[in-house]
């Protein structure tokens, strides 16, 4: 269990005077199971109204409009959120996890690699008929992370937001989008609900993307068109490596389309240049510490961040 702070910072320049820009952010974690948010707070620059909604996948989104010209936009996200992994995040898996989209549908090249990397496991026949039972769910996931880390080489720029899994994997290469892409599209060719995450994870640079696989409270073939309840444990096959307490989701969904952090659009012709700079700072949550909840939201996000010191303090006298 942990304590993580983040701070979020997006300025976006153009080259010349846009307006009529319409946004939508998803740069702002919410409450899981798992994941408690106890303070959070976004600045928009210039500050304009703001409609905020949840989508399909869960995610808080928050859209507006600048109506006149303008030359800069930024906005910043600061949130303080409590973390308690070990156990997944208990919720219910929708159908459409279950299918690939048009960014993560599988190449003969990516079921060849599939059918390599398993061939030699138990786990082979079920999951080519993708009657693989609950249980086999972690240890297949995990297998095909390591298997997705060790094909794939990380390089930065390498990729864009349009690219696919199957052009990465082609290509051997991409950044953490791209892992996850190829991993959720494995996952569900073995009939493994999966999902792709947005978020950060300790540490100071740019937003991540991972991979999260469901796992049903009981051990059963999952049926099309069906909820069924269970877990969601998550897998960072960039790193190679479960997620744990140092991670914060902010977004969710079957792709990157689904869960973009930031998006919009604008009239103007004019160039645009975006820095992203984002900081997540752990504190390690001691035993004594858990009475302490989400019913002090009155406080200002100061307030609740200076609270958290002071009990820090106590504890170390």
């Amino acid at each position: 269990m942990k304590i993580l702070e983040i701070d979020y910072i997006t300025k976006l320049k153009f080259s010349s005077p846009v307006n009529d820009h319409y946004f939508l952010l998803r740069c702002v974690p919410s409450s899981k199971d798992g994941q408690t948010v106890v303070a959070r707070n976004l600045e928009i620059t210039p500050q304009v109204p703001l409609v905020t909604s949840t989508d399909i996948f869960g995610n808080i989104s928050y859209q507006g409009r600048i109506g006149f010209n303008h030359t800069e936009f930024s906005f910043r996200s600061t949130a303080t959120v409590i973390t308690d992994k070990k156990n997944g995040s208990f919720e219910i898996c929708q159908p459409f996890y279950k299918y690939n989209t048009p960014l993560t549908f599988e190449s003969q090249a990516m079921k060849d690699f599939l059918d390599e990397t398993l061939s030699k496991t138990e786990f082979f026949e079920k999951a080519k008929s993708k009657k693989l039972l609950s249980s086999d769910f972690s240890s297949v996931a995990k297998i095909l992370s390591e298997a997705v880390h060790k094909k794939i080489k990380y390089v930065s720029g390498s990729t864009n937001v349009k690219t696919t899994a199957a052009e990465s994997f082609k290509n051997k290469e991409g950044v953490c989008q791209d892992f996850s892409h190829i991993l959720c599209s494995l996952l569900r060719l073995c009939g493994i609900p999966s999902r792709y995450v947005a978020g950060t994870s300790s540490g100071e640079g740019s937003t991540h993307a991972w991979t999260e696989y469901f796992v049903p409270d009981q051990n059963q073939i999952l049926a099309d068109g069906s909820e069924i309840k269970g877990r969601w444990f998550g897998l960072d096959s960039t790193r190679n490596k479960e997620t744990d307490d140092t991670y914060v989701r902010l977004a969710c969904g079957r792709d990157y389309l689904d869960c973009k952090v930031d998006g919009g659009i604008f009239r103007g012709a004019a160039d645009q240049k975006m820095t992203v700079f984002v900081k997540t700072s752990e504190k390690e949550f001691k035993k004594s510490n858990q009475n302490y909840s989400v019913q002090q939201n009155h406080l200002s996000y100061e307030e609740q961040k200076e609270k958290i010191k002071i009990k820090n303090q106590q504890q170390q006298m």
